[in-house]
């Protein structure tokens, strides 16, 4: 009897792996993984050079991982078998208390730098600078954190942004306490939701000096209620419950006259709504410069900023000509550009996890030309 079981053991995984490897051959390759958003590693190219180099074994080793049968399914297998193990991390995502799925946070060591060239960029161009550092979802869902995960490296990047940039006379708004009290982020998503986005407006009304408009001015539109955020496809926690996308209309929020990277757009892009990256309805994503305006005469906003700030443009919209750049993409002098277009501010609207990290933030010590 045992033999019998140990044969049926052996013929089933031996059929399964010969399936699996037919299957390997026999599909085509994909360029793109839908649910992680990234580009999947391509065969590649055999060399004497590069076998030797070790380079070809290893991106052998990445291509059959990429292009794996079934490969979604097998890592999320991978993730809950885990999880049921005690392991509450996947892929840098923490299964907190909730379903909340929350970005880990490796604490950059550029903040203080940072800080430096957001000084000088605002002594040389001579134009107030206001920042709006977010919270991550480890500071907003710290209470769901599992009970093995400190938040002390969180709470000291925070003590350093606050005492440093005092320290610096730098204006800054704080985000940090109200938007952890309220929990407006999304489960599966390292973003705020729109309702964060608003309670950000708000908060940025004192310093910037607009009147804020009422929630009852917007009316709130559903557009989604499968959004599966850039968490739950890092993580591949695909059981999460699923979170819902809503927009905040207002008369004329379709009339803006909206330009990215040269071509016309609008503040809403509902097509994303049918792809993986559903929070790309949101001025359509990743762009280097976006221009919006009304052609009111309004004053002049320039956002230095990272993808928070497409939820938060149809707010601003509303008191501002909006100017948002990308510094990932956006690769010409800041400080010529806001000389030369003549801002009245300038907002610089990021994560803390990017700020504290980026070393982009230093091309803001970039010198006009003489």
């Amino acid at each position: 009897m045992k033999r019998k079981i140990d044969f049926i053991t052996v013929a089933a995984c031996s059929l399964v792996s010969t399936l699996l490897a037919v299957m390997f051959f026999v599909i085509p390759d994909k360029e793109l993984s839908e649910k992680e958003n990234r580009a999947l590693q391509e065969a590649p190219a055999f060399s004497v050079g590069n076998l030797f180099s070790g380079e070809y074994t290893a991106d052998l080793a990445g291509y059959i991982s990429d292009q794996f049968p079934e490969r979604d399914t097998f890592v999320a297998i991978k993730a809950y078998s885990e999880l049921l193990l005690g392991k509450r991390e996947n892929n840098g995502i923490i299964y907190g208390k909730n379903n909340a799925l929350i970005a880990k946070v490796d604490a950059g060591d550029r903040l203080r730098d940072n800080l430096d060239a957001v000084k000088e960029f605002e002594n040389a161009t001579g134009t107030p600078v206001y920042l709006g550092i977010l919270p991550s979802t480890a500071d907003v869902f710290s209470e769901k954190l599992p009970s093995c995960y400190s938040t002390e490296s969180n709470d000291k990047i925070w003590q350093q942004f606050f005492t440093q940039a005092e320290n610096l006379n730098l204006k800054f708004v704080n985000l940090y306490d109200p938007l952890c009290k309220q929990n407006n982020y999304y489960r599966t998503d390292h973003h705020y939701t729109t309702f964060g986005a608003y309670q950000t407006y708000e908060l940025l009304s004192s310093a910037l000096g607009f009147e804020v408009k009422s929630i009852d001015f917007f009316e709130r539109e559903i557009v989604s209620r499968d959004f599966c955020g850039t968490s739950m496809r890092t993580s591949a926690f695909y059981l999460t419950p699923k979170d819902e996308i809503t927009l905040f209309r207002y008369d004329g929020d379709a009339d803006y006259n909206v330009v990215a990277d040269s071509k016309d757009i609008s503040l809403y892009d509902m097509s994303k709504l049918d792809t993986t990256d559903q929070y790309a309805v949101f001025l359509g994503g990743n762009h280097a410069r976006v221009d919006i305006s009304s052609g009111e005469n309004k004053p002049k906003l320039l956002i230095i900023r990272d993808s928070f700030a497409d939820s938060l443009a149809p707010f601003l919209a509303l008191h501002y000509d909006l100017t948002l750049i990308d510094l990932r993409y956006y690769s010409d002098n800041v400080q010529q550009l806001v000389l030369d277009e003549n801002f009245d501010c300038v907002l610089i609207l990021e994560s803390i996890t990017e700020f504290s990290s980026a070393k982009n933030i230093s091309y803001l010590r970039m010198a006009v030309s003489e």
